[in-house]
């Protein structure tokens, strides 16, 4: 028998595949396996953003065991066997693929929150959409099914806080679950038990789902395992809420949770399950998280009962275990890392091509205001980068441009942060780096034409990019 006629065989199975009710929970998946059987599969490039608010301090949180904060030079050390902070802990098994990043500097001073400042490094009103953002431009380079996925953590229902097209045209951010859940993967008739409904989604399209499982085989039916495996982890969040609201726990008169979903670890949780599904599902190649929606949360309910504003400031939480200024925030951080390598774990499990989707997967972890609430135009900006994006980073290491002491701020006596030096990079310059990464390469990101400063401070960043 030829070898090639079972191959063949798939290959014609794949292309002819046509879909009923669960088209949009399958077509974008089938495309890849339809792909992969002609073996002319190349994987796309995927970029996660989660951005968070208050700061990102460098001590207790993203300097590695024994890596001093300040040098006048540049540094680059490998992160092989050092050991991470509280903060970024969760990232330990992914150390070899990681870059944490000291001494860029942002364009604005900001107080209480980067809001578009931050993507964007655009100089001006922090409030305003002035440019295109980073996860927007590499949306526009990486098209799919939702070019970008936006998703909130923090109150109401949505939130244009930062990231954008282009100048006055912001991206809303999709702050409920439940509504990001029903926009991604469907919403199969009304009742007044949505959570039920979307539990069922599944139950709906069983016809097509079992037609492809059966006929299926082979290295690809394993992406389709995945694929599903996402979906029911959303459908049986969503059969907890209904079983909750069918004994009362929630409002039996409302159709939708209520306007404050739980608490925030809750929501976060919820939020990186829904990103995780839609990368898996090849719905989307570009996901920001927005924690704090560009300012301060609240409260980091589920971690401390102390108000976002005063931990910004160093308030002690006497219910930690180590009772210091700014504990709350390295438990928020740890928090939000730990969810966030459920993400990396989950892709480094699916097979894609050769690899796994890990392998052609970046995840940006940053604040969106620098070390510190009230950030100085100067202050370095620690950013942690996960993945090499196929082999176009470099990664595990510790990349510091120069760095100085004394940039911290009122609220912060006594207490060391960083400020880069006024010949280091802006953000932009990573940003820069970014677009080069996945192909489409960029000199300067962002820059004025009116700008008299040095081009290579926007530049992409050669300590990052494998040639």
């Amino acid at each position: 028998m030829n070898p090639f006629h079972h191959l063949n065989d798939r290959r014609s199975f794949l292309k002819g595949v046509s879909l009923g009710t669960g088209g949009l929970l399958l077509a974008p998946l089938l495309q890849k396996i339809a792909a992969a059987a002609d073996g002319n599969v190349t994987p796309p490039k995927r970029v996660v953003f989660i951005v968070f608010d208050n700061g990102f301090r460098e001590i207790d949180g993203t300097l590695p065991e024994g890596v001093p904060l300040e040098s006048d030079k540049l540094r680059q050390i490998p992160l092989q066997g050092l050991k991470l902070p509280l903060d970024i802990e969760p990232f330990a098994p992914f150390q070899d693929r990681m870059t944490i990043l000291h001494g860029l500097r942002g364009n604005n001073a900001v107080d209480h929150g980067g809001y578009f400042a931050a993507l964007a490094g655009i100089p001006g009103n922090k409030h305003s959409a002035l440019g295109v953002s980073i996860d927007a431009a590499i949306a526009q380079a990486l098209p799919s099914v939702f070019p970008l996925l936006g998703l909130g953590i923090g109150g109401g229902t949505t939130a244009y806080c930062s990231s954008a097209w282009a100048a006055g045209k912001p991206i809303a951010m999709q702050c409920r679950p439940e509504m990001a859940y029903e926009s991604l993967f469907g919403s199969v008739g009304a009742t007044r038990n949505d959570f039920a409904t979307r539990k069922n989604l599944l139950d709906f399209v069983s016809d097509d789902v079992q037609r492809v499982r059966a006929e299926i085989a082979g290295p690809e039916q394993e992406l389709l395992e995945a694929h599903l495996e996402a979906l029911e982890s959303l459908s049986k969040r969503n059969g907890q809420l209904s079983d909750q609201f069918k004994t009362g726990t929630l409002n039996k008169h409302a159709p939708k949770l209520p306007e404050k979903l739980g608490l925030f670890t809750e929501i976060a949780a919820a939020q990186v399950d829904i990103a995780t599904a839609a990368l898996v599902a090849g719905l989307t190649n570009v996901v920001t998280i927005s924690s704090g929606l560009g300012g301060l949360m609240d409260r980091y309910s589920g971690i401390s009962s102390l108000s976002g504003h005063g931990c910004g400031h160093g308030d002690v939480d006497k219910n930690l275990p180590q009772k210091r200024p700014f504990e709350v925030l390295s438990h928020y951080h740890n928090y939000l890392a730990k969810q966030a390598a459920r993400m990396l774990t989950k892709l480094q499990q699916t097979k894609e091509g050769a690899g796994t989707m890990l392998d052609n997967t970046l995840l940006v972890f940053m604040s969106d205001s620098a070390n510190q609430q009230h950030t100085q135009k100067n202050a370095n900006w620690p950013i942690v980068l996960v993945g090499n994006l196929g082999g176009k980073l470099k990664a595990g290491q510790f990349v510091s441009y120069p760095v100085g002491g004394g940039g911290g701020t009122s609220g912060s006596a006594g207490l060391v942060f960083g400020a880069a030096y006024n010949t280091s990079p802006y953000t932009n310059a990573l940003y820069a780096t970014l677009l080069h990464a996945i192909g489409k390469p960029c000199d300067a990101f962002n820059r004025s034409s009116s700008s008299s400063e040095a081009r290579d401070v926007h530049a992409p960043l050669p300590e990052l990019l494998n040639t």
